[in-house]
Parts: structure tokens; C-alpha cells; sequence
């Protein structure tokens, strides 16, 4: 069954070194995830690699049982075994049995054939996986009134594992999270029998119909600030969800800041380093005109500030030492906008795995 990571990684533009290609394509894999595991020792590169380099790159056509390859690299054929099997677990390679050895061999004959066909089956597995968000997802063209920051893309990284049979106590949704590493490496279970927090925070994702801020998780779920980013940042991460400003607060903030450093510097440091003289003057004095009649209320300032762009809005509470909330929502206003998304992300990382592979092919 498939069962495959994608971490995208800054792809590595001109270079034709074999080890360095190869290396490439096994951290895109994540065949290697924790730190000192690149080298085991005297420049000696990891068992996955040099099968890789030294046995299936170099003779492709051929196939390898553990036994041999054990003997060769000085592992047990245990060792060996672990490493083959993520290498067919991800559809880099396949294996056939021969005279009782499971004879391990790249598919279809090379690297690039093989890279087509993984990419070919992970992205069905995927799609038909994401299909599932068409049950559970709330369509709401509210949630994409704030336009999405282009600049703000995390680096993309998704699990990828068919749907096998559901354990007791496990349901659809619980497998899709798990499936797709929504949950993390740990899974922290409550001991009381409740959902973890990923799934309580994808639920409210789906059916949320604005973005959803730190401080307003925090209430709803507790813990703390660094786990609900986490949280989130996985699904940002896989291309599900999309951290933007939060607009829809704007208003609200920018009265807070105004409020605040009128009552401890006044209306002079307003119009002078506090920023109103950056904006329209006849906006700026009747903001004055409030604070000094105490009648500058939440309302009064969204009607005041209408006519400012809201990036300059949010240059003035950056210069009034206010922060504008950050919000976590869903990338699409639709199911298929949001599977469309991380298609694309999936598209986009094996494109640059078959430029390797096909690299790799014309200097070995």
C-alpha cells in the first residue's frame, strides 16, 4: 500500500553531482528525518543512499534481493529489508520473489519511469482521499472575502497513505487526518476519550465561515499558543488551509491603538510620530476631534477610516505600535477549490523530482 512524504525542498538548480541529486530526492521523500542520520561515519553516505547510488541507479535494469546487498554494504539483510521496503512503500521500486529472495528492482527499468509512476499513483491516492472534504466541508464564499497573501506560503509538506481498514474507534475523518500526517508524529490523545485538538481544529476549519485567530482558539480550546500554531501550521503546510490578515478586525484594532496612545502621549504625538499625518488631514483631525470628545467608539472609527485603503490603515497601527491578528482558514470557498490547491503543491514537487531524475540518468 502507498504510504509516502513530500517535503518540498529549494530544488537544486544546475547541479550534477550524483550525491547531491540523490540526497535531493531522498529529503524531498523524507527517507532521512532526523538530524545526524545523513552521514553514519568517515563520509560514508546512509544505506539508502548508496543502494541508490552504487547498485539501482548504476545497474537499473537489474534487481537486488536483501542478502546481496547486505553482504555489499556490510548490513544485515534486516537492515537492508526496512530500507527496500520504503522504497516500495513510496512506488519508488518494486519487488518480485525469485528462488524464495524478494528481488528488489526500480520500476519499469529507471528512475524516471519509476518517478512517473509514483507521481501517477500518489496523486490519484491523494485525490481520491481529498474527495472526502466534499462530505464534510461548509461552502462559503464569506470565508474568501479577505484576499489570500500571495507571499505568505509555507514550504509544502504532505503525507500520502491509501485508505486502509478503520481500527476500533476510528471513523473517516480520523483516518483522513492520520492519513495525510494532519495529526503530527505523536498523536496526544485526551484521556478522557475526546478528540485530539487537530481534529477539533479541522472541524472548525471546515465550517468556519471566517478565519479563525489564535486568541479566539485559545478560548475555544485552550493549551497553548505554540501547539494551536503548530496545529494550524500543519494544515498550512499541506496546502489545505492559508494564514492571512485578519481585516474583519481592523477596525476594531486600529480604535485600540488610537485609544491607548492618545491617553499616554495626546493628540500632538498622534499627528506627529503616532502616523495621522500620513493619512488624509480631514480624516486625521475629525479622529482628533473623537478622542478629545471621548465620543471615538469602535463605530465612529470603522465610518471615519472607510475612505483609507487598509493597507495604509495597516501602516498606521503598525507606526501606533498596535499588531493586526493573524487568521487561519481554509484556501478555498469550495471543496474543490481547496483539493485543487493541493494538487497543484503535489504537481508542482514531483515536476521537479522527474527534473532530478532525469539529471541523475544523463551523468551516471
Amino acid at each position: 500500500m502507498l504510504n509516502m512524504r513530500l517535503a518540498e525542498q529549494p530544488a537544486p538548480a544546475g547541479s550534477r553531482d550524483v550525491n547531491q541529486l540523490v540526497s535531493w530526492i531522498l529529503d524531498t521523500l523524507e527517507f532521512v528525518r532526523r538530524s545526524g542520520d545523513e552521514w553514519t561515519g568517515d563520509g560514508v553516505h546512509t544505506p539508502i543512499h548508496r543502494i541508490l547510488c552504487e547498485h539501482m541507479l548504476a545497474n537499473p535494469g537489474d534487481g537486488w534481493d536483501a542478502q546481496t546487498l547486505g553482504d555489499e554494504l556490510g548490513l544485515s539483510p534486516t537492515a537492508i529489508q526496512y530500507q527496500l521496503g520504503k522504497l516500495n512503500e513510496c512506488g519508488l521500486t518494486a519487488a518480485v520473489n525469485r528462488d524464495g529472495w524478494r528481488v528488489h528492482h526500480l520500476r519499469n527499468g529507471s528512475l524516471s519511469n519509476a518517478v512517473e509512476l509514483m507521481a501517477t499513483e500518489a496523486r490519484m491516492v491523494l485525490q481520491q482521499r481529498l474527495q472526502t472534504l466534499e462530505g464534510w466541508m461548509t461552502e462559503s464564499e464569506t470565508r474568501m472575502a479577505i484576499a489570500s497573501e500571495k507571499k505568505d506560503e509555507a514550504p509544502f509538506h504532505i503525507q500520502i497513505r491509501g485508505r486502509a481498514p478503520l481500527v476500533e474507534g476510528q471513523d473517516e475523518m480520523d483516518a483522513f487526518l492520520l492519513d495525510l500526517g494532519l495529526l503530527g508524529d505523536r498523536v496526544r490523545r485526551p484521556t478522557d476519550g475526546s478528540a485530539p485538538l487537530g481534529r477539533l481544529m479541522f472541524e472548525h476549519l471546515l465550517n468556519a465561515h471566517a478565519p479563525l485567530s489564535l486568541d479566539e482558539a485559545l478560548e475555544s480550546w485552550g493549551t497553548t499558543r505554540p501547539r494551536l500554531t503548530r496545529t494550524l501550521d500543519r494544515f498550512r503546510a499541506a496546502g489545505l488551509a492559508e494564514r492571512i490578515p485578519r481585516l474583519d478586525r481592523l477596525p476594531v484594532t486600529l480604535w485600540s491603538a488610537l485609544q491607548t496612545q492618545h491617553a499616554r502621549r495626546g493628540s500632538d504625538w498622534l499627528m506627529k510620530k503616532g502616523g495621522l499625518s500620513r493619512i488624509d488631514e480631514k480624516v486625521a483631525k475629525k479622529v482628533i476631534k473623537s478622542l478629545e470628545d471621548e465620543s471615538f467608539n469602535v463605530a465612529t472609527c470603522e465610518k471615519t477610516f472607510a475612505t483609507i485603503p487598509p493597507n495604509e490603515q495597516m501602516v498606521l497601527l503598525n507606526l501606533l505600535g498596535g499588531k493586526l491578528p493573524i487568521g487561519w482558514r481554509l484556501c478555498g470557498a469550495k471543496a474543490n477549490q481547496v483539493c485543487e490547491r493541493v494538487l497543484a503543491k503535489v504537481d508542482r514537487t514531483f515536476r521537479r523530482i522527474k527534473r532530478v531524475a532525469e539529471t541523475l540518468e544523463k551523468v551516471i
